[in-house]
């Protein structure tokens, strides 16, 4: 049936706000009232909008990544490597933590203002056109994934550099028939609800992104059980699974990054932390691959590309004196390799940890895991609304780890306590929630490198 009367004045009220003002803010206003989950799991919604739209996605060549942890990290490294090598790159990300234009970048450059606002409105007045099962609306992610399909196609991109939302098979990046490669990072529990409680049922879910002929990538380490139901999910898609157990060899990881030794090539990342490793492991893989599909991209250019790699609210540093880290350790994978990290990098420094959770997150193993590394913890509220955890729950679990904890009334009480408290030589380490990060990011942007 056509929208029913509701859903029409929705799509109409916004379409008016947006067409009424040339201030980009109202649009992604719009984009955020959409919601995160819009009627059943499925591709019918989005499979509709693109095909209203033009089906833009079918002009474009992708790198499709899907996994728990790492996506946003080798996302960021193939695009790197990709730019470098002198194709048209796009990359589609999410969340974002500072601005919603991050989420959509061609050369590493986001999405403009004007091409962010006029597209609003082209994919709004598709929206008007559908027909849907009555009840059900185009959400956010759909809605954002179908604007950057069609920010991609006028940019005239060689190849997208393309992150899944949640899970796979049903994530409305799925929608794509032309995948060059498939890339699974490390897998583990994340979002029970929806995709599964084991890690098998999860790694299904995101091997749904597999196409027939399409190389298929996996980050090395994957539990036993998850790599059968890879390999498995391979074969009957009729993908090719690009494997193989390369050379590498670490010669440094420290807090600047690492340096390393690829199939006899030597390369550097900027990211810290063995996981990144891992990822950049990965993301040499993925682009081996795509070699094999006749594209040209020269060994100097990947090794130009990863150098040149960043991505914000990953074992960032953003203040040197004391040394100020954020990381988003979301999730139990996030925080156990954050905590390797911390051992590893972090051994000689006092430790002050700013925390703040949602509650749908492993919440109690990541603050038990991360609060027993800290010297001072300081429970905070992350800004994700209804999602979000209470302090004293945070502080409560953090008191088991750790013997000075001190609620906070929001994060930016807790930097404000953290810098009082940390001598210059100590590390603030702001950790648990990429909406924590995000608000974070905006209070420490402009503050010296060294603070007094």
């Amino acid at each position: 049936m056509k929208l029913c009367y509701n859903q029409m004045y929705h799509y109409n009220i916004r379409k008016e706000a947006i067409m009424d003002t040339e201030n980009p803010k109202t649009a992604i206003e719009y984009i955020h009232s959409l919601g995160r989950f819009s009627g059943k799991p499925g591709l019918h919604r989005i499979k509709a909008l693109c095909e209203a739209l033009g089906n833009p996605q079918d002009r474009l060549k992708f790198v499709h990544l899907a996994g728990t942890n790492g996506k946003g990290s080798t996302a960021c490294m193939v695009a790197s490597a990709l730019q470098a090598a002198g194709l048209r790159t796009g990359l589609y990300t999410s969340p974002y933590l500072v601005q919603f234009y991050e989420r959509i970048r061609v050369d590493g450059v986001m999405i403009s203002d004007d091409d962010l606002t006029r597209l609003c409105e082209r994919v709004t007045v598709a929206c008007e056109s559908l027909t849907l099962p009555e009840g059900e609306t185009i959400g956010e992610f759909e809605f954002t994934t179908a604007l950057a399909f069609l920010c991609f196609v006028e940019q005239e991109c060689d190849i997208v550099v393309l992150e899944t939302g949640l899970g796979g098979r049903c994530d409305a990046t799925n929608v794509i028939k032309n995948a060059e490669v498939c890339v699974i990072t490390p897998i583990s529990l994340d979002h029970m609800a929806v995709l599964g409680n084991t890690t098998a049922v999860i790694a299904a879910e995101k091997a749904g992104i597999f196409k027939p002929g399409t190389a298929v990538v996996c980050a090395d380490g994957q539990p036993n059980d998850v790599q059968r139901v890879l390999r498995r999910a391979c074969d009957a898609a009729g993908a090719v699974w690009f494997g193989g157990a390369e050379d590498c060899r670490v010669l440094r990881c420290d807090i600047g990054g690492s340096a390393f030794v690829y199939e006899a090539q030597g390369y550097t990342i900027a990211m810290p932390g063995r996981h990144q490793l891992q990822n950049a492991r990965t993301a040499l893989r993925a682009l081996n691959a795509l070699r094999e599909r006749g594209w040209n991209i020269p060994t100097e250019a990947a090794v130009r590309g990863l150098a040149r790699a960043r991505i914000a609210g990953r074992l960032e540093r953003v203040v040197d004196q004391p040394l100020i880290l954020l990381d988003g350790a979301h999730n139990a994978a996030g925080a156990d390799a954050l905590c390797h990290a911390v051992d590893e990098l972090l051994k000689m420094k006092r430790l002050h940890v700013v925390m703040g959770m949602v509650r749908d997150k492993d919440y109690e193993t990541c603050v038990h895991e991360v609060a027993s590394r800290a010297d001072d913890f300081y429970a905070c509220v992350p800004d994700a609304g209804e999602r979000s955890l209470d302090v004293h729950t945070i502080a409560e679990l953090a008191r088991q780890s750790c013997k000075r904890v001190y609620e906070c009334e929001s994060a930016e009480h807790a930097i404000e306590l953290a810098l009082e408290h940390a001598k210059m030589n100590d590390c603030i380490l702001i950790c648990g929630s990429l909406y924590l990060i995000g608000e974070c990011e905006k209070i420490l942007r402009g503050r010296p490198k060294t603070t007094d």
